[in-house]
């Protein structure tokens, strides 16, 4: 989790809201339960007025009958993601709307790293050295590699 703080540039309050709001319905695997003799890091962070809302609901729909449980099996499954899946959970609505461009071959409207381009989006890539994925996209009849976590989409093209 220290490695997606960092590298989205998030505070663990967030992250951590991000991972319940998007998992908190997913089924969670019992991973703490094999690493009992592994030190545990206490982690503490308010919940969004959102998250507060739903946690119960979340809880009796899982497999866990305890919050503190619920939040170690919930926190230590994302944990023991992949970046390139842990990456798609942080970033969920930017990952549907790619899909779609590439699919529907739309040219669309995004800023990276506060340049505004028109791009036609070819296919998801994965950084070799984070992990983390990147897109490969035309702009201008050039390829280029757009980090994921740089793009902010504007608008697409239909």
């Amino acid at each position: 989790m220290d490695e997606d703080i960092k590298y989205f540039e998030i505070k663990l309050e967030k992250l951590c809201n991000i991972v319940l709001q998007e998992m908190g319905y997913e089924t969670t695997l019992r991973i703490h339960d094999k690493l009992k003799n592994e030190r545990k890091i206490p982690i503490t962070f308010n919940l969004t007025e959102r998250n507060t809302k739903y946690l119960a609901n979340m809880i009796a729909n899982s497999s866990e009958n305890v919050e503190a449980e619920f939040f170690r099996s919930l926190l230590s499954t994302y944990a023991n993601l992949h970046p390139s899946l842990r990456e798609r959970v942080i970033k969920k609505n930017l990952y549907l709307e790619l899909e779609i461009a590439i699919k529907e071959n739309l040219l669309i409207k995004i800023s990276h790293d506060n340049k505004i381009i028109d791009v036609n989006i070819l296919a998801f890539k994965r950084d070799s050295g984070t992990g983390y994925n990147c897109i490969e996209a035309t702009c201008n009849k050039e390829r280029y590699i757009f980090k994921i976590r740089n793009i902010e989409i504007l608008k697409a093209n239909i």
